[in-house]
């Protein structure tokens, strides 16, 4: 309650005539968004209720109008444009608000690598106890928080299992943070309630809902998620054990980019089996690129006795496609350096063909 108090005094003290230009701006492109969303109907699905109302709300909303604010936003919702279609195909896959992507803006400003001082980690700042419980590997070899794909989907499983708990997304949101367990307790105190009818929460959870759909209408506003990345995020599936440094010298890229989107492999030994994410930027191998954003591209290391000839038959495509994305002037390969494989004929993690 005291926290409320303050909020919505410094709202209070905000000058009048710029917080009705913010409000009405604000109004206007909610407006815009639930036209085209009467228009098309699947999209209405993914809306989430902005409490225009609320002092909190429009605390943080006038916070975000400051043009430095909005700036430092804007720059981290940049960043996060390369996981962002990933994102919400996952929650579309699972029926979820694919407006809850931006929630990771709030978590980790985007970042997959973000660490707190508590120990979450990751794009969904999941501590490690939860992580497990939903499916992630954290050990000393492999830590899932950090992986962008499964960490989100274990986030959005946690997302719709809060939301078949409490049947409103305000506090689904407010139990992401504090916890169900918190959010019940009051609950019961306070009778059939929403997020914000609650009190004795902490500052951290009483500031975390507003500020969510704050960033929501700030992001709405200015299309930045609409136009779309100029670059996406290739997936890359590893066939056979190695490390992210013999990766990065295969494929032609920085070993620090490599480690920096793959930063789930703690010792930096890559199992069979596994992804591995890179920009598509950041790939300086041409003819690797020209498949990177549609094909399945995996990475092998051949064994002893092995042929490019044998490799291809294994995988089922062409030998002169080894031989022209590993710029190989013969059929001769050498065991235990990892070469790149690309199936044309299948379509790739995204789901593209």
């Amino acid at each position: 309650m005291r926290k409320l108090f303050l909020t919505a005094l410094s709202l209070s003290l905000l000058p009048l005539p710029s917080l009705s230009h913010s409000l009405k701006d604000s109004v206007y492109t909610e407006s815009k968004i639930l036209l085209e969303c009467s228009l098309n109907k699947n999209s209405c699905e993914t809306l989430l209720d902005i409490p225009w109302d609320k002092p909190a709300f429009q605390f943080w909303l006038s916070y975000y109008k400051n043009r430095w604010n909005k700036l430092k936003l804007l720059s981290q919702i940049d960043s996060f444009k390369l996981f962002y279609p990933k994102i919400v195909e996952i929650f579309r896959k699972e029926g979820i608000p694919e407006d809850l992507a931006l929630l990771s803006i709030v978590e980790s400003q985007g970042n997959p690598s973000a660490v707190s001082k508590a120990g979450a980690a990751g794009l969904w700042q999941l501590m490690p106890s939860t992580a497990r419980r939903l499916g992630l590997k954290v050990n000393w070899l492999i830590d899932e928080r950090f992986d962008p794909i499964k960490s989100t989907k274990a986030a959005a499983k946690y997302l719709k299992e809060l939301y078949s708990i409490f049947h409103r997304w305000d506090l689904a949101i407010a139990a992401y943070n504090a916890g169900p367990g918190r959010i019940k307790t009051r609950l019961k105190k306070l009778g059939n309630a929403d997020f914000w009818d609650l009190t004795k929460l902490p500052d951290e959870t009483l500031n975390y809902v507003p500020k969510f759909y704050a960033v929501l209408s700030v992001v709405k506003g200015s299309n930045i998620l609409r136009n779309g990345s100029k670059e996406t995020l290739v997936t890359i599936k590893v066939k056979s054990r190695t490390t992210l440094r013999r990766i990065a010298k295969a494929l032609n890229v920085r070993y620090s980019t490599v480690k920096k989107y793959n930063r789930f492999f703690r010792r930096n030994i890559v199992p069979p089996n596994y992804y591995i994410y890179l920009p598509s930027k950041s790939i300086r191998n041409y003819h690797l690129l020209k498949y990177a954003k549609s094909k399945k591209i995996f990475i092998y290391v051949p064994k002893r006795r092995e042929t490019i000839t044998l490799i291809a038959r294994k995988f089922g495509v062409n030998p002169k496609l080894i031989r022209e994305i590993n710029r190989l002037r013969n059929n001769r390969i050498y065991f235990g350096k990892p070469i790149i494989i690309v199936k044309l004929g299948e379509k790739g993690r995204d789901g593209k063909s």
